[in-house]
């Protein structure tokens, strides 16, 4: 008798699901079904990527043919379901799927510009232990419990969700055949015209939809084969280049250090119309603008995307030529050389060094980096006195103790490579009065959409930052080594900004300012970010690298995009025609840290604790003994607590620097008890 109700009560289940969820005629006609479905699937994730119910609806009749693309390619996925009996489950979780890409890039957006592509979930774990900046205690809950439901809600899908009754060599595979080439064909005929929209992808992402700028992203990495790419091409165009240097070369007159510091969401907010500040916020930035001259510099993202503009300048390689939304950190770096200021400058005995106040697995940095040339990367893991702001991001004036660290280091001249973090979003919405020490004198008149305290939160840490250039600056100074410094913002703040709240009109422009300590006159033209290096290194006769000499000498040349395609494609793709068919550059060993951790003695000092004692901890360091992680607690720089007290001999200490997203970045020598 329990048997037979726990029947009933299973098919009374199934059948109600069945009813309510699935009307017959979709079972029926099941590919009607999924057409229907794709459309409003379509529909509610592009009112989710624009955040506006208007917007969505509006996306329909302003790119009819976009909107029918993307709901080609939503609709392509969802006709997998017509190859199993479970077409029922198989839909439910396609469409889930769609759905929660959607309900991710709306929450996104709300964090900063950039929208969501492939390539953010090659970072999630990253992006996991920086949660805390971006949301609450009580939201990371409400997510934690809305993953959980999802997945409830899937397994109760299997369990109950019916089987199709009809067979599946049933269903009308012809029409399958036919979405499949209606809509490859009508995505591949638009692709060269949504591709040339792909250098802002908040752009792309409006004008030609989500599901296609996210499938997009997906499956377009790399750099396409340039036509007529051979050999002999590549041959000739390095005779080009080279013939072109020897008209325009000039005698190296010196050797100095070059410092360059990237300035994380920085730029003048003086470019913003209508705008008045209760003190200038950044009176060393613009101090040296006017002493010096700036120009401006076209980046390749907005408000987020700090590794690519990174990638640009250390390269010189434009990320116009890679996929949608790709960071090559994150693809062919992480495995693969590539020419870069730190190898040229390594033929004229130059250290280089990598400085950055936040961790250092972030982006895969700490393999990035070996593979770009740099011999020693000092991440925040490294630091022993570095400050938090009030949501979490480490203040930037530890980076001028740092960098002279650096420059102390060895004896030779030093390239520095210093990124800040301090200016990074999210900037709070309720903030205590004291966070913010400059206050917008018309907030009513703000030209866009944005929060009057977060506005004022970011200029707080846009004034501290300046702040830390007049610091560093003041002590370069003083330095007795010839010293170059290149200021420059890596893209705009994750505020509601459009090209028409600027005075200039472009959100993809920051500024940058070369300065030097020893008086030289150096000019600073309008220039995008894969031409800053090489055009600081013309002002001093320096010409090293394929790539420096090609835009030293032939940006102006017809055939200049051309050329520098071609040679990105082969210096990373391609056969390495540009090196005789092998790459000279080898990956450094690379160094974490100026100065090796060491531990030196291990002594237990009552029946629950025991002190170690090394060089260089800092609160990162995690001591490890026989292999396996043991609480620790920082004291200083030499000495850090364990919870053990009985210590076998044989014991083996190591000190680990660990990350936040759990990531090791080294380890000390073994030490014995």
């Amino acid at each position: 008798m329990k048997k037979m109700f726990a029947k009933r009560d299973s098919f009374g289940k199934r059948n109600f699901l069945k009813k309510v969820c699935i009307p017959s005629w979709t079972d029926r006609f099941p590919f009607l079904g999924l057409v229907v479905l794709s459309v409003i699937l379509t529909i509610v994730v592009e009112i989710l990527s624009r955040r506006s119910l208007s917007g969505g609806i509006q996306f329909i009749g302003e790119a009819p043919l976009m909107f029918g693309a993307n709901c080609l390619i939503i609709l392509t996925t969802l006709s997998l379901s017509l190859l199993t009996t479970r077409r029922t489950f198989v839909t439910f979780l396609l469409s889930v799927f769609w759905l929660a890409l959607g309900i991710v890039n709306c929450v996104l957006m709300s964090f900063r510009v950039t929208p969501l592509t492939a390539i953010d979930l090659a970072i999630l774990k990253s992006v996991l232990s920086i949660i805390q900046v971006y949301l609450s205690p009580g939201e990371i809950i409400a997510v934690a419990a809305g993953v959980a439901a999802l997945v409830i809600g899937i397994l109760a899908a299997w369990k109950f969700l019916p089987r199709s009754k009809f067979s599946v060599k049933h269903v009308p595979i012809t029409a399958v055949m036919i979405l499949l080439f209606v809509s490859g064909s009508l995505i591949t005929s638009n692709a060269s015209n949504a591709n040339d929209g792909f250098e802002n992808l908040p752009d792309a992402y409006e004008n030609f939809g989500f599901a296609y700028c996210f499938t997009t992203s997906l499956i377009d990495q790399g750099i396409d084969r340039p036509e007529g790419y051979a050999t002999e091409v590549v041959e000739d165009t390095i005779d080009e280049i080279r013939e072109a240097d020897v008209q325009t070369q000039e005698e190296t007159a010196a050797k100095p250090n070059i410092i360059m510091v990237q300035l994380e969401s920085f730029f003048d907010v003086y470019r913003l119309k209508n705008v008045e500040f209760s003190e200038d916020p950044i009176p060393v930035f613009r101090s040296l603008q006017s002493e010096l001259g700036s120009g401006f510099l076209k980046v390749p993202s907005i408000g987020s995307g700090t590794a690519n503009t990174e990638f640009e300048i250390l390269t010189g390689m434009s990320l116009d030529f890679f996929g949608a939304g790709e960071y090559p950190y994150k693809t062919v770096l992480k495995n693969q050389t590539c020419e870069s200021i730190c190898y040229n400058l390594k033929e004229l005995d130059y250290t280089a060094h990598a400085i950055h106040n936040h961790q250092g697995s972030f982006y895969d940095r700490h393999e990035v980096f070996k593979n770009l040339g740099f011999d020693t990367f000092t991440s925040l893991e490294y630091m022993e006195n570095a400050e938090q702001n009030e949501i979490g991001w480490a203040k930037d004036q530890v980076l001028t103790e740092e960098i002279f660290k650096a420059l102390h280091a060895t004896k030779e001249q030093d390239f520095i490579y210093a990124i800040s973090v301090q200016a990074h979003g999210k900037y709070p919405d309720e903030v205590k009065n004291e966070y913010s020490s400059i206050q917008l004198e018309n907030p009513e008149d703000l030209p866009y959409e944005e929060k009057e305290v977060p506005f004022e939160y970011y200029l707080t840490q846009i004034q501290e930052t300046d702040a830390f250039l007049g610091d560093l600056t003041e002590a370069l100074a003083k330095y007795e080594e010839p010293t170059v410094l290149v200021l420059y913002g890596d893209h705009l703040p994750s505020l509601s900004l459009e090209d028409e709240d600027l005075w200039d009109g472009d959100r993809l422009q920051t500024e940058y300012i070369i300065w030097n300590n020893f008086g030289a006159a150096m000019s600073a033209e309008d220039l995008s970010t894969y031409q800053l290096t090489a055009h600081v290194l013309k002002q001093l006769g320096i010409e090293e690298g394929t790539l420096t000499q090609l835009h030293q000498n032939m940006s102006e040349d017809a055939d200049y995009q051309k050329h520098l395609e071609l040679l990105q494609y082969d210096m990373l793709y391609g056969n390495m025609d540009t090196y005789g068919g092998t790459s000279p550059f080898l990956p450094t060993d690379l160094q974490m840290g100026l100065k090796e951790i060491r531990v030196t003695s291990v002594k237990p000092c009552n029946s629950q604790y025991t002190y170690v004692r090394g060089n260089h901890f800092t609160p990162f360091s995690k001591v490890f003994l026989n292999g396996e992680e043991i609480e620790t607690h920082y004291l200083d720089r030499n000495t850090v607590v364990i919870e053990a007290s009985e210590i076998m001999k044989g014991t083996v200490f190591t000190v680990s620097q660990e990350a936040e997203d759990g990531v090791i970045l080294s380890t000390s020598d073994e030490w014995i008890y």
